[in-house]
């Protein structure tokens, strides 16, 4: 129910704030919500890169994490 009223007020305040023609408004505050998802997969994929560049020097800081959190526990 939250996420339902936090999509509503994006689309009300896109639909408010923008400056387009009503299209555009319209295809905006329809998929605004889009974009956390593609951050998210835009980072995974620069994560995926950077351990395929420099492998042993990521690796080894995500076994230290891993350790880390292990110990943690």
């Amino acid at each position: 129910m939250i996420l339902a009223a936090i999509y509503l007020a994006g689309f009300v305040i896109a639909l408010a704030v923008m400056r387009d023609p009503w299209p555009a408004r319209m295809a905006t505050a329809v998929v605004w919500p889009l974009g956390p998802l593609a951050f998210v997969v835009v980072v995974s994929i620069l994560l995926v890169a950077a351990v395929v560049l420099w492998p042993l020097p990521i690796l080894g800081v995500g076994a230290l994490l891993g350790i880390l959190a292990w110990l943690t526990l």
